[in-house]
């Protein structure tokens, strides 16, 4: 059976080559209540967002948000946009972090907490609102093997 030339057949696609069908998805980042662990004046908190990938499992870093001094209660103006794919399970982490200096090693850094989501789940919640609550000791550190649209967590 013939098919219409403006209309695409599942063979035509690569995953490997990206060329999947994919939405564009902007997540915000709004933390509450972050602990406070500098001892003169409130947490510089910075988030850092992790995706993992399909095949091998690993966490990459996607990107980080700027950091906001002496705040508990940040609302992150940098926003990721990442690509939404309707079928599989994209994995998300956000890491959060106090800064102590202006060093890019996240170890050097005091880590405030963790949350894990679906993007299909920040996509889905109502609103495409999701709050998530952080984990205090990490599950995943950096280097080891969220909200959406409008997503918060009470942390992400």
């Amino acid at each position: 059976m013939e098919q219409p030339e403006d209309m695409a057949s599942l063979s035509e696609f690569d995953s490997l080559a990206g060329s999947i069908p994919a939405t564009k998805v902007e997540i915000t980042v709004s933390c509450r209540n972050l602990l406070d662990k500098d001892m003169f004046s409130k947490s510089d908190p910075l988030c850092v967002m992790y995706t993992q990938g399909m095949e091998n499992k690993q966490w990459r870093e996607f990107g980080r948000t700027e950091v906001i001094d002496n705040t508990l209660n940040p609302d992150f103006v940098r926003k990721f946009i990442v690509d939404y794919f309707f079928e599989e399970k994209q994995n998300l982490r956000f890491d959060l972090y106090d800064v102590d200096s202006k060093s890019p090693d996240l170890s050097k850094h005091d880590f405030l907490g963790q949350a894990f989501c679906t993007l299909g789940e920040i996509v889905g919640s109502p609103g495409s609102r999701l709050e998530k609550p952080l984990t205090e000791k990490p599950l995943l550190r950096a280097g080891s093997g969220m909200r959406s649209p409008k997503a918060s967590h009470n942390g992400v």
